[in-house]
């Protein structure tokens, strides 16, 4: 099989207006959608669309529309990137005990020959809003993270996720392939100067009964963490570096594809 589970940390560092850094360990699932219904005969701890420690749920993702994940993502990727893809790569967090947030995920699509075709990016905010981002591929540039293959796309921001960043500026896309490492880097760029970054780094493993067990046991609680880590880093933004504080725009762009009820 080809999914993996990766053991690693995310990182966030904020540049301007005031310097902030923090790190977390965390792991994350790189699932091949086609292999869902087989890790759910496999694993004993994974379930697909049904209630385990871990799962993974068609609903969770992209749109509320019925339907797999795999073709609400390609209804949202053009007609002629459709039929070269031949399989799809989910970086993820699981539900973990029925509870999940994922403030991005990462779609890897792959040709026949094992290519990328498209890197698709899926970002949520505290406010229950999600957006789909199609960034644009920078052939030839070299990129920041770690060493081996690396691809460089980028995006005009149009999604509203910290209260401490407007609207503007580019997003900075780096991504290695999930082969026994991942690094993915984002920066937020404005006016030619480094914002924010993000990283994700891991090291895989197969996604065997006994590895996904090892990790569970391992880190028990990390996927019920993510918010109160949000909002902890928020409270030392905002009270002890007095970062100014933006409010959420009401959503405009067409990619926003959930909206606050």
């Amino acid at each position: 099989m080809k999914s993996k589970i990766y053991t690693g940390f995310v990182e966030h560092t904020r540049h301007l207006p005031v310097y902030h850094h923090f790190q977390y360990p965390v792991y994350m699932y790189a699932l091949d959608l086609d292999e869902l219904t087989l890790l759910d005969k496999k694993l004993p701890f994974f379930g697909y669309n049904r209630m385990r420690p871990a799962s993974i749920h068609d609903a969770d993702y992209l749109d509320e529309r019925p339907g797999a994940i795999r073709e609400k993502l390609l209804d949202f990727l053009p007609e002629t990137e459709r039929g070269r893809i031949a399989s799809i790569m989910l970086i993820t967090q699981a539900r973990y005990f029925h509870y999940v947030f994922n403030p991005v995920c990462f779609y890897y699509c792959f040709d026949r020959r094992g290519e990328v075709v498209q890197v698709v990016v899926e970002v949520s905010n505290t406010y229950g809003e999600r957006h789909v981002y199609l960034p644009d591929a920078v052939p030839g540039v070299p990129g920041e993270a770690s060493a081996g293959e690396i691809r460089q796309y980028t995006v005009r921001k149009a999604f509203h996720v910290s209260p401490f960043n407007d609207m503007a500026g580019r997003y900075e896309f780096f991504f290695t392939p999930p082969k026994e490492t991942l690094d993915v880097q984002i920066n937020l760029v404005r006016e030619g100067e480094k914002i924010f970054e993000a990283r994700l780094r891991g090291s895989g493993r197969a996604l065997t009964r006994a590895g996904h067990l090892a990790v569970l046991l391992r880190h028990p609680v990390v996927p019920h963490l993510t918010m109160p880590r949000i909002i902890f880093e928020a409270l030392r933004l905002y009270y002890r570096k007095h970062m100014p504080w933006h409010d959420k725009p009401a959503p405009s762009d067409p990619m926003t594809i959930r909206h606050k009820r």
